[in-house]
């Protein structure tokens, strides 16, 4: 009896043995597989997260200026080019930012070869590198490139005019156009990179564009805009007054600093400065001019070449065409500048092509009488570090500092600065006084600035 209780003892704790081990093998396999399902989960989740960060990332923005058009269309150089070789098919395809109204340039291509004896006068108005500084010679400058290639593919019969002057703008330009650029120019260059991106300035370029386009040739008008190093221009407000009057827009911007900022070349490869092209740089900018001229030339057949007559009073100004009438006062023009009185400033004075300017070398004073709207004075930039500042003062406003001191700089040059404008035009009195002649007794009025 005993032996059997202990054998039916002995039973039932091996069964609650091997139950024991049954529930901790199944509990063991449930949280190994709650283990591998959380762990999934949990990966899951992550690259859930991953394609939300992935679909939540910005797109980069698309550039739909004209500029980012052109470069989409014309991408830069699969790699490093020697810019020596000239312009890529893309660099000229880039530099066209604003074909515009071609008829005018149509019609004087026509001419040219219908009369091989007819002569084509170009006109190239700018500063410095429209003067052709940067380039080695006179033949490697642009504006001569273009004239050569009219001589060449045109008609021998062809006037160059260079009316650039180093250090200048379209402020100083808008007041000289009337007496720089020929009456009878066939076609007209402007580049000015000496301008910047502001109201001014698109001003100015609106009022100089607009005197070109009504000279009663007809003539072509056509922007160029270079740049300095880095990328720098006055190119939005110069391709807004482009796009306002549809004409021709050369951008050698667009059409080297994108591959510079690919590192297909570098600055130094174009210029040897911060901003003049070198003799390559020269090249590669006539290169895209000619571009153009070559697409109307030959589309001659379809291209429109009865061009209408531009009426100022018909089309509207972006800005107000707030210089019209703009021309420079002198000893040479008493219509425009009365000397109420010269004072000390009786010395007549003459730099670059600017005459008939007052010069005082011992400090003082002077006053005169301009009928105007508007009123700059163009002055000169000197390196002696003798040239003092004046106060300019129209009538009772408040004065305005012209400081002709420039010590340690590039060089002497004629500096134009905005003293007065209003809406009307009325007579002012104007009066020039130094403000430290006992220490800087020099200063040169070159001419004033009258619209």
């Amino acid at each position: 009896m005993k032996k059997t209780l202990a054998m039916i003892l002995a039973l039932c704790i091996c069964a609650a043995a091997f139950a024991g081990c049954g529930d901790s093998g199944q509990k063991t396999s449930d949280s190994e597989s709650s283990k591998a399902e959380t762990s999934a989960a949990q990966a899951d989740s992550a690259e859930a997260e991953e394609n939300t960060e992935a679909e939540a990332e910005p797109e980069a923005p698309v550039d739909d200026s004209p500029s980012g058009q052109l470069l989409a269309q014309y991408p830069v150089n699969d790699g490093p080019y020697d810019f020596t070789q000239g312009a890529t098919e893309n660099m000229l395809g880039r530099s066209l930012l604003n074909r515009g109204d071609t008829s005018r340039l149509a019609a004087k291509l026509q001419r040219a070869i219908d009369d091989p004896k007819a002569i084509t006068n170009i006109c190239y108005l700018g500063d410095s590198i429209t003067a052709g500084s940067g380039a080695t010679g006179s033949a490697k400058q642009y504006a001569n490139l273009i004239t050569a290639w009219w001589e060449e593919n045109m008609g021998f019969y062809v006037l160059g005019t260079n009316a650039g002057i180093g250090a200048t703008d379209s402020y100083c330009a808008v007041h000289r156009a009337y007496r720089d650029v020929p009456e009878e120019s066939d076609i007209i260059f402007i580049e000015f990179i000496n301008d910047q991106d502001n109201d001014l300035y698109k001003s100015t370029m609106d009022s100089l564009v607009r005197q070109c386009l009504a000279m009663e040739n007809k003539p072509a008008v056509i922007l160029i805009e270079p740049s300095t190093e880095g990328g720098g221009s006055p190119q939005n407000v110069h391709l807004e007054v482009a796009q306002a009057y549809d004409i021709p827009f050369i951008s050698y911007h667009d059409a080297i600093i994108p591959e510079i900022d690919a590192g297909n070349f570098t600055w130094q490869d174009t210029s040897n400065d911060n901003v003049h092209p070198n003799d390559a740089g020269h090249a590669v900018m006539a290169q895209c001019v000619l571009n153009l001229f070559e697409q109307v030339k030959a589309d001659l057949d379809s291209e429109n070449k009865e061009p209408e007559a531009f009426d100022p009073a018909a089309v509207p100004s972006p800005t107000g065409d707030k210089f019209a009438g703009a021309t420079l006062g002198s000893m040479d023009t008493p219509e425009t500048v009365t000397v109420v009185d010269e004072g000390t400033f009786g010395k007549r004075i003459q730099f670059q092509n600017f005459n008939g300017g007052w010069g005082s070398e011992e400090g003082g004073s002077a006053t005169f009488e301009i009928t105007c709207k508007n009123l700059g004075m163009l002055y000169m930039k000197n390196t002696t570090g003798t040239y003092g500042q004046v106060a300019v003062k129209v009538d009772d406003n408040s004065p305005v500092l012209i400081d002709g001191d420039f010590p340690g700089g590039w060089g002497n040059y004629a500096k134009a600065d905005e003293i007065f404008s209003s809406d009307e035009p009325a007579k002012h009195t104007v009066t020039v006084e130094f403000i430290n002649g006992d220490v800087r007794p020099n200063f040169q009025i070159l001419n004033w600035l009258i619209s």
